[in-house]
């Protein structure tokens, strides 16, 4: 199908494109075009029909990352952080997503901010990112605010972003070694029918602040916190983990239902899931060879 019609504007900076977010439309919505990998397929299925196309892939100065400090521009790649070796070692379970997310096109092109906003609720990198206690900045034109991004997400394909107002990066604190990400996805799109990343630190043989994050089980990417209340102050032990496994559908949002997978079984999954990554993450946790 093509999608209905709408006007393009591309703009030169930062600054222009919140003007024109700020001015917005009298009888028509402005959509954000930054890779364009969600957007683009929605349109032409007539499931977003936006009167203008605001293009800001050319923002270079969105797409800095300093993965030392934990910083993500808005419009960086997933492939740019897929071969940053900085990613790769502070973020282990960022580099498990990012080599199983969607296919060569959609990781060439598509972006972490694009993702984040987007509110996709089976979106892969959003899991590690909510683990990770990540943060949004959104900015808009009389200035900018922080949101944590628990906080951020709403509910399906909503997100706490303004019509004035444009993501333009991402925060993530130092994380501890021990994290992992595992998916069981649908063939067809490579999208999660479940996703669980989770992160431990491990100090004097206990477990301290753990984290939990479920994705493509229900209308938000969510934490499991009971799951996350048992395992704190726990030895690792395999029983440990998997008693708290059990626990990631207890307090879980009403879980999606579709063609793909019933409720049920989307809980189940996620279950086996954390299971999984728990025990990933316990093991580098320790720098036990995978």
């Amino acid at each position: 199908m093509y999608p209905a019609e709408f006007s393009y504007l591309r703009a030169g900076s930062v600054a222009e494109a919140l003007e024109v977010l700020a001015d917005g439309g009298e009888d028509e919505e402005i959509k954000v075009l930054a890779g364009g990998q969600s957007l683009l397929p929605m349109m032409k299925l007539r499931l977003a029909t936006p009167g203008t196309l605001l293009d800001i892939g050319g923002l270079t100065e969105l797409a800095a990352t300093d993965a030392a400090r934990g910083r993500i521009g808005a419009l960086a790649t997933y492939r740019s952080l897929e071969l940053d070796p900085v990613v790769r070692e502070r973020f282990p379970a960022m580099a498990d997503a990012l080599r199983v997310l969607a296919d060569p096109q959609v990781r060439a092109r598509g972006t972490v901010g694009g993702a984040v906003a987007h509110g996709d609720p089976a979106a892969d990198l959003p899991a590690v990112l909510l683990a990770l206690d990540a943060e949004v900045t959104v900015a808009r034109l009389d200035g900018s605010r922080t949101v944590a991004l628990d906080d951020f997400f709403l509910r399906v394909y909503e997100t706490d972003v303004g019509e004035d107002e444009l993501v333009t990066g991402i925060a993530v604190p130092a994380a501890p070694a021990g994290q992992a990400y595992e998916k069981f996805e649908q063939p067809a799109s490579h999208l999660p029918l479940a996703g669980v990343c989770a992160a431990v630190d491990l100090s004097d043989g206990v477990l301290n602040g753990p984290r939990i994050a479920v994705t493509g089980v229900a209308g938000r990417t969510f934490r499991a916190r009971e799951a996350e209340a048992s395992l704190a102050g726990q030895e690792p032990a395999k029983a440990i983990l998997d008693a708290a496994a059990a626990l990631v559908r207890v307090g879980a949002p009403r879980p999606l239902e579709d063609i793909h997978a019933s409720g049920p079984f989307r809980l189940r999954l996620a279950e086996a899931l954390a299971r999984r990554a728990l025990r990933r993450a316990v093991q580098r946790a320790e720098g036990a060879p995978e």
